[in-house]
């Protein structure tokens, strides 16, 4: 899923702005100038334009919440399985929804290090999108995992809009990048 098939909404925002002033300019023209002409040319386009703008909203607005939910995606990995490699792009953050990982680092010419294993309710993953960054550690399943994965940009929005979730997870992406 590529991040412009996430976002294509807002051309519809900008059609239904442009119909609602059209439609409130039609209210202006009735103000400042009050016949029967103008009186039906606020009462039926006028109107008319800011219905169709509300529609127009509404349906960007649906249009944003199902892609929002698009973009949450369940996965499931089997004991040994890689969610992602070191060095890879951080595209996705990963909730464990059941069973554990294990995070690894790789270096060239010596053993892998497991750096420590997460469980139930932790997540990863963050590190390289906060700090736009690729990955700087392997993921590998050490049992049977459910994740759930959600894009970057909206992972960006939640971060922007929740306070609470931001202070989680700023506390622990210092830990993780030993800021």
């Amino acid at each position: 899923m590529k991040p412009d098939d996430l976002s294509s909404h807002p051309r519809y925002l900008f059609v239904s702005a442009v119909l609602a002033i059209l439609g409130l300019l039609t209210a202006v023209v009735y103000y400042l100038r009050f016949t029967p002409y103008t009186m039906v040319l606020f009462m039926m386009a006028g109107q008319g334009l800011i219905l169709l703008a509300a529609g127009f909203f509404g349906y960007a607005v649906w249009h944003g919440i199902q892609a929002r939910l698009r973009s949450i995606v369940e996965r499931r990995f089997r004991a040994g399985e890689v969610v992602f490699r070191q060095g890879d792009a951080a595209d996705r953050l990963y909730v464990i929804g059941k069973g554990q990982v294990d995070v690894i680092r790789e270096t060239p010419g010596k053993e892998d290090l497991v750096l420590t294993r997460l469980g139930e309710g932790q997540f990863f993953g963050e590190v390289g999108i906060l700090s736009d960054s690729p990955r700087t550690a392997t993921i590998r399943a050490a049992t049977d995992v459910e994740v759930l994965s959600i894009h970057r940009s909206y992972f960006a929005s939640l971060f922007s809009y929740l306070p609470m979730f931001r202070e989680k997870v700023q506390t622990v992406y210092q830990v993780r990048s030993g800021r």
